[in-house]
């Protein structure tokens, strides 16, 4: 898959304080506004047949977009008219799906955030899983006694993480999946929201 990402001056007329997506076979679209409903953050996600980087500054093609998107509804193709005009901008970069790692500890160095769980986008988890991470991880080392206690903290670090972590990245793989098949079997996200890192971590030590 590739994502075309950017930013483009809120349209007139366009709702400030809500996320829309349009969903459709293989492709999907959402935008949402930021900076407090003047601008507009899209992210168009479409099928690739050839390799594209990863990377967040390579620049997208807006008339590559556009076609991808012809004869959607026409709120799409004004955003995408915008990405060219004063104020917008436009990037692409490829998305490639990983399998959970089977461990990430060794001794005493560790792995977290994309490190350790790289993760699709479609659940919006990326940045909270690495937070999570972060907080379970000074929980469990704050509770070592001696240096000679963290490669102990950081094994129940990764036991605590490793399965949760994992089930968010499958999580957005069927979310994607849902979207590109227009909209059906979508996630219940009520799982990942009710979670509490750092209460998870205490009861470990």
């Amino acid at each position: 898959m590739v994502a075309y990402r950017g930013l483009v001056p809120l349209p007139a007329g366009h709702p400030a304080d809500a996320l829309r997506i349009w969903v459709g076979e293989s492709k999907h679209f959402l935008v949402y506004p930021v900076r407090a409903g003047q601008l507009l953050n899209y992210v168009g996600f479409v099928p690739s047949d050839s390799s594209v980087r990863e990377s967040w500054s390579e620049r997208g093609d807006p008339a590559a977009l556009a076609a991808h998107f012809a004869g959607w509804d026409p709120v799409i193709g004004q955003v995408i008219a915008a990405i060219s005009g004063p104020g917008g901008t436009g990037f692409q970069w490829g998305m490639y799906d990983r399998a959970p790692l089977s461990r990430w500890s060794d001794g005493r160095l560790t792995l977290l955030g994309d490190a350790a769980h790289p993760m699709l986008p479609h659940l919006g988890q990326g940045v909270n899983q690495a937070l999570e991470d972060a907080v379970a991880l000074a929980t469990l080392l704050r509770a070592c006694a001696s240096s000679a206690d963290v490669p102990g903290a950081l094994a129940a670090y990764e036991r605590l993480r490793r399965d949760r972590t994992a089930r968010v990245q499958r999580g957005s793989r069927r979310q994607g999946a849902g979207y590109d098949s227009s909209g059906s079997q979508l996630e219940d996200r009520r799982w990942i929201y009710e979670y509490d890192a750092w209460a998870e971590a205490v009861a470990l030590t």
